[in-house]
């Protein structure tokens, strides 16, 4: 008799397991993704090219973890900044493209080996760095795919930037 009821007992606890509560909210269909096809760097912000160089040096300081001193601007041309900075490994140079698409900072390795392409970091997997000014001060705001944040202000004043 005991083993019938331990049977009987188990055979009500599993057939609870697989049921769903009558509450269950239905789920909301998922929008399908399309791929963007690349657009050419749009700035909300008007930028002149000593602003768009300090937004730039900010931004590759930000992301790099370099100090924004060591981030020297190499040209500008068709609202791209190329930038470099020593590279913290073996002392060589680092070189970067640098673009502003609205608020947003984007970048890509340059001068790579031939053969080799870069793409700018503005796809779903990168971290999406803003920019804002207040004063003579940048403020960095760095959202990264997880969805964790970050923020910087560093003081890059535009009327510097026109000697670097």
């Amino acid at each position: 008799m005991r083993v019938v009821a331990v049977i009987a007992i188990g055979g009500l606890v599993l057939g609870a397991c697989g049921s769903e509560p009558d509450s269950a909210a239905p789920e909301a269909p998922v929008p399908a993704m399309t791929p963007a096809a690349p657009t050419p760097p749009v700035s909300a912000v008007a930028l002149t090219e000593a602003s768009l160089i300090s937004v730039c040096r900010a931004g590759l300081s930000f992301m790099h973890d370099q100090p924004v001193g060591e981030i020297r601007s190499d040209g500008v041309a068709d609202g791209i900044m190329t930038a470099s900075w020593r590279a913290p490994v073996d002392g060589g140079r680092r070189f970067a493209d640098c673009r502003v698409e609205n608020d947003t900072i984007q970048w890509r390795p340059a001068r790579l080996p031939d053969g080799q392409t870069a793409t700018w970091s503005n796809t779903p997997t990168d971290p999406v760095v803003r920019f804002s000014f207040e004063g003579d001060q940048i403020v960095l705001n760095q959202t990264n795919p997880d969805g964790t944040a970050s923020q910087a202000m560093l003081p890059v004043p535009v009327q510097q930037e026109a000697a670097s």
